[in-house]
């Protein structure tokens, strides 16, 4: 019995170890991050498109997250995190100043979303331009899905 008992503890605490290693490693918690701005803006298209009720609130609150992600996208690419399982392109440390202000601008926009609507016809506009601030970096700093 004690060996058993002994033997789970060592399997929780191995696979806690792991789990705070992935949530410090930037590669993951950047894909995390961004996999929850593809939540916030689908909620948001939802909405948009009248496919989901229109909830003012809770899109104030979505674009209100996407900003808060947007505030941590360039800390979670340091130098050296472009290496392993990563879509990530190189061009990113390159012209890491372009992508760091296309971060900012992706900041603002969502901040500026937040109070930009009052209606679906609204939400449709300012979620384009968050949108598109999304789409242009995917463009220019992300591997293309084959």
């Amino acid at each position: 019995m004690r060996r058993t008992v002994i033997a789970a503890v060592t399997v929780l605490i191995a696979s806690g170890l792991g789990v705070l290693a992935q949530s410090n490693d930037p590669v993951v918690q950047r894909q995390n991050l961004m996999k929850n701005n593809q939540e916030q803006v689908r909620a948001l298209t939802g909405m948009a498109r009248g496919q989901v009720p229109f909830n003012a609130a809770t899109a104030q609150a979505a674009f209100q997250r996407i900003s808060q992600n947007a505030q941590q996208i360039p800390g979670l690419f340091p130098a050296g995190s472009d290496r392993g399982k990563t879509d990530a392109l190189p061009a990113i440390w390159q012209r890491k100043a372009d992508f760091d202000a296309r971060a900012a601008k992706l900041e603002q926009d969502a901040k500026a979303a937040q109070a930009g609507f009052t209606d679906q016809a609204g939400l449709q506009a300012v979620i384009q331009r968050v949108g598109q601030n999304c789409g242009g970096c995917h463009e220019s700093y992300r591997r293309k899905e084959s």
